[in-house]
Protein backbone atom coordinates (compact mmCIF):
# COMPACT_ATOMS: atom_id res chain seq x y z
CA UNK A 1 0.00 0.00 0.00
CA UNK A 2 1.33 3.46 -0.94
CA UNK A 3 0.25 4.91 2.38
CA UNK A 4 2.31 2.34 4.26
CA UNK A 5 5.38 2.45 1.99
CA UNK A 6 5.92 6.20 2.10
CA UNK A 7 7.61 6.96 5.42
CA UNK A 8 5.31 4.50 7.23
CA UNK A 9 2.74 7.34 7.15
CA UNK A 10 2.61 9.57 10.18
CA UNK A 11 0.48 12.15 8.36
CA UNK A 12 -3.28 12.49 8.24
CA UNK A 13 -3.67 13.44 4.58
CA UNK A 14 -1.59 12.46 1.56
CA UNK A 15 -1.70 14.44 -1.70
CA UNK A 16 0.10 13.41 -4.87
CA UNK A 17 0.44 15.63 -7.96
CA UNK A 18 1.28 13.69 -11.12
CA UNK A 19 2.89 16.03 -13.64
CA UNK A 20 3.16 15.60 -17.40
CA UNK A 21 6.40 17.54 -17.64
CA UNK A 22 9.68 16.96 -15.86
CA UNK A 23 10.58 20.61 -15.23
CA UNK A 24 8.06 23.45 -15.46
CA UNK A 25 5.09 21.89 -13.64
CA UNK A 26 6.86 19.75 -11.00
CA UNK A 27 9.25 22.59 -10.15
CA UNK A 28 6.32 24.98 -9.78
CA UNK A 29 4.12 22.69 -7.67
CA UNK A 30 6.99 21.43 -5.52
CA UNK A 31 7.82 25.03 -4.63
CA UNK A 32 4.13 25.80 -4.05
CA UNK A 33 3.79 22.85 -1.66
CA UNK A 34 6.95 23.89 0.13
CA UNK A 35 5.61 27.41 0.55
CA UNK A 36 1.98 26.76 1.48
CA UNK A 37 1.35 23.17 2.54
CA UNK A 38 2.71 23.60 6.04
CA UNK A 39 -0.24 22.16 7.97
CA UNK A 40 0.92 19.39 10.26
CA UNK A 41 -0.26 16.02 9.05
CA UNK A 42 -0.38 16.84 5.30
CA UNK A 43 2.13 15.27 2.94
CA UNK A 44 1.90 16.87 -0.53
CA UNK A 45 4.44 16.02 -3.23
CA UNK A 46 4.83 16.01 -6.96
CA UNK A 47 5.59 13.06 -9.20
CA UNK A 48 8.30 13.45 -10.41
CA UNK A 49 9.70 15.01 -7.23
CA UNK A 50 12.09 17.91 -7.78
CA UNK A 51 14.74 19.63 -5.65
CA UNK A 52 13.86 22.73 -3.67
CA UNK A 53 15.80 24.77 -1.11
CA UNK A 54 17.60 24.62 2.21
CA UNK A 55 18.52 28.13 3.30
CA UNK A 56 17.06 31.45 2.32
CA UNK A 57 19.44 33.55 0.23
CA UNK A 58 19.48 35.91 -2.72
CA UNK A 59 19.36 33.94 -5.95
CA UNK A 60 20.21 35.39 -9.35
CA UNK A 61 18.77 33.70 -12.41
CA UNK A 62 18.04 34.50 -16.03
CA UNK A 63 14.59 35.47 -14.80
CA UNK A 64 15.96 38.01 -12.32
CA UNK A 65 16.92 38.10 -8.64
CA UNK A 66 14.64 36.96 -5.86
CA UNK A 67 14.73 35.62 -2.33
CA UNK A 68 14.87 31.85 -2.48
CA UNK A 69 15.92 28.68 -0.74
CA UNK A 70 18.36 25.96 -1.59
CA UNK A 71 17.28 22.77 0.13
CA UNK A 72 16.87 19.33 -1.26
CA UNK A 73 13.24 18.23 -1.15
CA UNK A 74 12.27 14.92 0.37
CA UNK A 75 12.55 12.30 -2.31
CA UNK A 76 10.00 9.62 -3.03
CA UNK A 77 11.26 6.10 -2.40
CA UNK A 78 12.63 4.43 -5.52
CA UNK A 79 9.60 2.18 -5.90
CA UNK A 80 7.38 5.29 -6.01
CA UNK A 81 9.25 6.96 -8.87
CA UNK A 82 7.90 4.77 -11.69
CA UNK A 83 7.94 5.08 -15.42
CA UNK A 84 4.30 5.86 -16.19
CA UNK A 85 3.39 4.11 -19.43
CA UNK A 86 0.37 4.31 -21.69
CA UNK A 87 -1.31 6.90 -23.88
CA UNK A 88 -1.34 10.49 -22.61
CA UNK A 89 -3.11 12.07 -20.85
CA UNK A 90 -5.02 8.96 -19.75
CA UNK A 91 -1.84 7.42 -18.35
CA UNK A 92 -1.39 10.23 -15.80
CA UNK A 93 -5.01 10.03 -14.68
CA UNK A 94 -4.78 6.22 -14.49
CA UNK A 95 -1.64 6.46 -12.36
CA UNK A 96 -3.36 8.97 -10.08
CA UNK A 97 -6.26 6.52 -9.79
CA UNK A 98 -3.82 3.77 -8.86
CA UNK A 99 -2.32 5.90 -6.07
CA UNK A 100 -5.80 6.55 -4.69
CA UNK A 101 -6.48 2.81 -4.64
CA UNK A 102 -3.21 2.28 -2.73
CA UNK A 103 -4.15 4.64 0.08
CA UNK A 104 -3.28 8.15 -1.14
CA UNK A 105 -6.06 10.49 -0.05
CA UNK A 106 -6.00 12.94 -2.94
CA UNK A 107 -4.39 12.77 -6.39
CA UNK A 108 -4.22 15.29 -9.22
CA UNK A 109 -3.09 14.93 -12.83
CA UNK A 110 -1.39 18.01 -14.30
CA UNK A 111 -1.20 18.13 -18.09
CA UNK A 112 -1.61 20.29 -21.19
CA UNK A 113 -3.68 20.08 -24.36
CA UNK A 114 -0.77 19.35 -26.75
CA UNK A 115 -1.76 16.70 -29.29
CA UNK A 116 -2.56 13.94 -26.83
CA UNK A 117 -4.86 11.17 -28.13
CA UNK A 118 -6.76 10.17 -24.98
CA UNK A 119 -8.29 13.39 -23.63
CA UNK A 120 -11.87 12.15 -23.59
CA UNK A 121 -10.92 8.91 -21.87
CA UNK A 122 -8.84 10.80 -19.28
CA UNK A 123 -11.81 12.99 -18.34
CA UNK A 124 -14.14 10.00 -18.12
CA UNK A 125 -11.71 8.16 -15.85
CA UNK A 126 -11.18 11.20 -13.63
CA UNK A 127 -14.92 11.69 -13.16
CA UNK A 128 -15.40 8.21 -11.73
CA UNK A 129 -15.87 8.15 -7.97
CA UNK A 130 -14.29 5.03 -6.47
CA UNK A 131 -14.43 4.50 -2.71
CA UNK A 132 -15.45 8.12 -2.34
CA UNK A 133 -12.42 9.44 -4.26
CA UNK A 134 -11.99 10.99 -7.68
CA UNK A 135 -8.94 12.25 -9.56
CA UNK A 136 -8.49 16.00 -9.81
CA UNK A 137 -7.38 17.47 -13.12
CA UNK A 138 -5.22 20.59 -13.51
CA UNK A 139 -5.46 21.09 -17.26
CA UNK A 140 -4.29 24.03 -19.38
CA UNK A 141 -4.71 24.80 -23.06
CA UNK A 142 -2.47 25.45 -24.86
CA UNK A 143 0.01 24.77 -22.05
CA UNK A 144 0.82 25.53 -18.41
CA UNK A 145 2.59 28.68 -19.56
CA UNK A 146 -0.82 30.15 -20.45
CA UNK A 147 -1.88 29.78 -16.82
CA UNK A 148 1.33 31.57 -15.82
CA UNK A 149 0.40 34.47 -18.12
CA UNK A 150 -2.81 34.93 -16.12
CA UNK A 151 -0.73 36.00 -13.11
CA UNK A 152 0.38 39.09 -15.03
CA UNK A 153 -2.77 40.02 -16.94
CA UNK A 154 -6.15 38.71 -17.90
CA UNK A 155 -6.35 37.66 -21.51
CA UNK A 156 -8.64 35.41 -23.51
CA UNK A 157 -6.95 34.45 -26.75
CA UNK A 158 -5.80 31.36 -28.60
CA UNK A 159 -2.14 30.46 -29.00
CA UNK A 160 -0.93 27.87 -31.49
CA UNK A 161 2.27 26.94 -29.67
CA UNK A 162 4.07 27.34 -26.39
CA UNK A 163 7.23 28.07 -28.35
CA UNK A 164 7.53 28.48 -32.12
CA UNK A 165 10.09 26.27 -33.83
CA UNK A 166 10.69 23.59 -36.40
CA UNK A 167 11.93 20.02 -36.41
CA UNK A 168 15.52 19.62 -37.58
CA UNK A 169 17.02 16.15 -37.44
CA UNK A 170 14.40 14.96 -34.97
CA UNK A 171 14.91 17.87 -32.57
CA UNK A 172 12.86 21.04 -32.32
CA UNK A 173 14.79 24.16 -33.21
CA UNK A 174 13.38 27.02 -31.13
CA UNK A 175 12.95 30.45 -32.75
CA UNK A 176 12.86 32.34 -29.41
CA UNK A 177 10.15 34.63 -30.68
CA UNK A 178 10.26 38.14 -29.31
CA UNK A 179 14.07 38.31 -29.51
CA UNK A 180 14.55 38.60 -33.30
CA UNK A 181 17.01 35.70 -33.12
CA UNK A 182 15.35 34.48 -36.34
CA UNK A 183 13.72 37.68 -37.67
CA UNK A 184 11.96 36.03 -40.61
CA UNK A 185 10.35 33.41 -38.33
CA UNK A 186 9.65 35.53 -35.23
CA UNK A 187 5.89 35.66 -34.50
CA UNK A 188 6.40 38.46 -31.92
CA UNK A 189 3.94 36.75 -29.59
CA UNK A 190 1.12 36.37 -32.11
CA UNK A 191 1.36 32.57 -32.24
CA UNK A 192 3.34 31.37 -29.20
CA UNK A 193 2.95 31.94 -25.47
CA UNK A 194 6.62 32.39 -24.65
CA UNK A 195 6.97 34.91 -27.50
CA UNK A 196 4.07 36.86 -25.98
CA UNK A 197 5.70 36.69 -22.53
CA UNK A 198 9.01 37.98 -23.90
CA UNK A 199 7.35 40.83 -25.80
CA UNK A 200 5.67 41.96 -22.55
CA UNK A 201 8.71 41.41 -20.32
CA UNK A 202 7.12 38.67 -18.21
CA UNK A 203 9.85 36.04 -18.63
CA UNK A 204 12.51 34.87 -21.07
CA UNK A 205 12.47 31.09 -20.74
CA UNK A 206 10.13 28.53 -19.20
CA UNK A 207 11.74 25.19 -20.03
CA UNK A 208 14.79 25.34 -17.77
CA UNK A 209 15.89 23.78 -14.49
CA UNK A 210 14.81 26.94 -12.65
CA UNK A 211 11.34 27.13 -11.15
CA UNK A 212 8.84 29.66 -12.49
CA UNK A 213 7.28 29.85 -9.02
CA UNK A 214 9.31 32.84 -7.69
CA UNK A 215 8.19 34.80 -10.73
CA UNK A 216 4.52 34.61 -9.76
CA UNK A 217 4.69 33.93 -6.00
CA UNK A 218 3.30 37.36 -5.15
CA UNK A 219 0.59 37.09 -7.83
CA UNK A 220 -0.92 33.71 -7.03
CA UNK A 221 -4.36 34.97 -6.01
CA UNK A 222 -4.55 37.06 -9.17
CA UNK A 223 -3.76 33.92 -11.18
CA UNK A 224 -6.54 32.02 -9.40
CA UNK A 225 -9.09 34.77 -10.02
CA UNK A 226 -8.13 35.17 -13.68
CA UNK A 227 -8.39 31.39 -14.10
CA UNK A 228 -11.97 31.53 -12.80
CA UNK A 229 -12.75 34.42 -15.13
CA UNK A 230 -11.27 32.53 -18.08
CA UNK A 231 -13.54 29.54 -17.45
CA UNK A 232 -16.58 31.78 -17.09
CA UNK A 233 -15.84 33.48 -20.40
CA UNK A 234 -15.16 30.15 -22.10
CA UNK A 235 -18.40 28.64 -20.76
CA UNK A 236 -20.30 31.63 -22.13
CA UNK A 237 -19.12 31.07 -25.71
CA UNK A 238 -18.88 27.27 -26.07
CA UNK A 239 -20.20 23.98 -24.73
CA UNK A 240 -17.23 22.01 -26.05
CA UNK A 241 -15.39 19.76 -23.57
CA UNK A 242 -12.40 21.46 -22.01
CA UNK A 243 -9.86 19.51 -24.08
CA UNK A 244 -11.28 21.05 -27.26
CA UNK A 245 -10.98 24.61 -25.95
CA UNK A 246 -8.16 27.07 -26.43
CA UNK A 247 -7.66 28.89 -24.10
CA UNK A 248 -8.77 27.06 -20.96
CA UNK A 249 -7.41 26.12 -17.55
CA UNK A 250 -8.30 24.36 -14.32
CA UNK A 251 -4.77 24.65 -12.90
CA UNK A 252 -5.97 27.39 -10.55
CA UNK A 253 -8.19 24.85 -8.76
CA UNK A 254 -5.14 22.84 -7.70
CA UNK A 255 -3.22 25.98 -6.76
CA UNK A 256 -6.15 27.14 -4.65
CA UNK A 257 -6.44 23.74 -3.01
CA UNK A 258 -2.80 23.81 -1.94
CA UNK A 259 -2.96 27.43 -0.78
CA UNK A 260 -6.17 26.89 1.18
CA UNK A 261 -8.35 29.05 -1.07
CA UNK A 262 -11.81 28.09 -2.33
CA UNK A 263 -13.61 30.13 -4.97
CA UNK A 264 -17.42 30.32 -5.05
CA UNK A 265 -19.00 31.16 -8.38
CA UNK A 266 -21.39 34.07 -8.66
CA UNK A 267 -24.90 32.89 -7.77
CA UNK A 268 -23.68 29.70 -6.05
CA UNK A 269 -24.40 29.05 -2.38
CA UNK A 270 -21.65 28.34 0.16
CA UNK A 271 -22.44 26.60 3.45
CA UNK A 272 -20.48 27.92 6.41
CA UNK A 273 -20.69 25.40 9.25
CA UNK A 274 -18.30 26.41 11.99
CA UNK A 275 -18.17 27.79 15.55
CA UNK A 276 -21.72 26.65 16.19
CA UNK A 277 -23.06 28.40 13.10
CA UNK A 278 -24.78 27.10 9.99
CA UNK A 279 -24.97 29.86 7.37
CA UNK A 280 -25.93 29.82 3.69
CA UNK A 281 -24.08 32.55 1.80
CA UNK A 282 -24.58 33.62 -1.81
CA UNK A 283 -23.39 36.57 -3.88
CA UNK A 284 -25.94 37.71 -6.45
CA UNK A 285 -26.74 41.06 -8.00
CA UNK A 286 -25.32 43.81 -5.79
CA UNK A 287 -25.87 41.95 -2.52
CA UNK A 288 -24.32 39.23 -0.39
CA UNK A 289 -27.18 37.29 1.20
CA UNK A 290 -26.54 35.46 4.49
CA UNK A 291 -29.14 33.09 5.93
CA UNK A 292 -29.04 31.61 9.41
CA UNK A 293 -30.11 27.97 8.98
CA UNK A 294 -30.38 27.30 12.74
CA UNK A 295 -33.20 27.91 15.20
CA UNK A 296 -30.95 30.04 17.39
CA UNK A 297 -29.33 33.46 17.10
CA UNK A 298 -26.10 33.81 15.09
CA UNK A 299 -23.76 36.73 15.78
CA UNK A 300 -21.21 37.77 13.15
CA UNK A 301 -18.48 40.08 14.39
CA UNK A 302 -17.10 43.18 12.67
CA UNK A 303 -15.05 42.19 9.63
CA UNK A 304 -16.54 38.70 9.38
CA UNK A 305 -16.70 39.50 5.67
CA UNK A 306 -14.00 41.54 3.93
CA UNK A 307 -13.44 42.90 0.46
CA UNK A 308 -10.23 41.69 -1.17
CA UNK A 309 -8.55 43.76 -3.88
CA UNK A 310 -6.45 41.42 -6.00
CA UNK A 311 -4.58 44.24 -7.74
CA UNK A 312 -2.94 45.60 -4.58
CA UNK A 313 -3.50 42.52 -2.35
CA UNK A 314 -5.40 44.50 0.29
CA UNK A 315 -8.37 43.77 2.57
CA UNK A 316 -11.11 46.05 3.92
CA UNK A 317 -13.84 45.17 6.40
CA UNK A 318 -17.25 44.82 4.75
CA UNK A 319 -19.56 44.52 7.74
CA UNK A 320 -20.17 45.73 11.25
CA UNK A 321 -21.63 43.45 13.91
CA UNK A 322 -24.54 41.41 12.51
CA UNK A 323 -27.17 39.70 14.65
CA UNK A 324 -29.15 37.05 12.77
CA UNK A 325 -32.30 35.83 14.46
CA UNK A 326 -33.21 32.14 14.11
CA UNK A 327 -33.84 31.20 10.47
CA UNK A 328 -33.51 34.83 9.39
CA UNK A 329 -31.69 36.46 6.47
CA UNK A 330 -29.45 39.52 6.17
CA UNK A 331 -28.31 41.27 2.97
CA UNK A 332 -25.04 43.19 2.67
CA UNK A 333 -24.93 45.96 0.09
CA UNK A 334 -22.14 45.46 -2.46
CA UNK A 335 -22.95 48.44 -4.68
CA UNK A 336 -19.68 50.16 -3.73
CA UNK A 337 -17.52 47.06 -4.24
CA UNK A 338 -15.20 47.77 -7.18
CA UNK A 339 -14.46 45.59 -10.21
CA UNK A 340 -11.10 44.61 -8.67
CA UNK A 341 -12.61 43.39 -5.40
CA UNK A 342 -13.95 40.04 -4.25
CA UNK A 343 -15.73 39.13 -1.03
CA UNK A 344 -13.52 37.18 1.38
CA UNK A 345 -14.49 34.95 4.28
CA UNK A 346 -11.69 33.41 6.32
CA UNK A 347 -12.60 30.18 8.07
CA UNK A 348 -10.41 28.17 10.42
CA UNK A 349 -9.19 26.02 7.53
CA UNK A 350 -9.24 28.19 4.39
CA UNK A 351 -10.12 31.46 2.73
CA UNK A 352 -13.37 31.53 0.74
CA UNK A 353 -13.59 34.01 -2.13
CA UNK A 354 -17.00 34.91 -3.55
CA UNK A 355 -16.57 35.73 -7.22
CA UNK A 356 -18.37 38.52 -9.08
CA UNK A 357 -20.31 38.03 -12.28
CA UNK A 358 -17.62 38.05 -14.94
CA UNK A 359 -20.27 38.66 -17.60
Amino acid sequence: MARNREQNRHCNHVIRIICEGEKTEPLFFTALCERYVTTKGIDARTVPQTPVADETEELSTERGSYKGKKRQAKQLPAEDAPVISGAPPLKWVAYARRLLSEGVDEAWAVYDKDKHPKHKEAIEEAEKIVNGKRVGIAFTSRSFEYYLLLHFEYLFREFQETECGERVGGKKKIFRCGTDTFPDKDCHGDKCINGYARMHGYWEESKTSQSMFPLVENRLKKGIINGCRLRAESDAVTKEPMYNRNPYTTADLLVGRLMGIETINYGSTYSYIEAGNNLSIVRSGSTLTVKNELSKIAILNDGFFQTYNWEDDSYTSLNGRIVLEANSTASLDLSEVTANQLISLKTSAKEVLFLPSFG
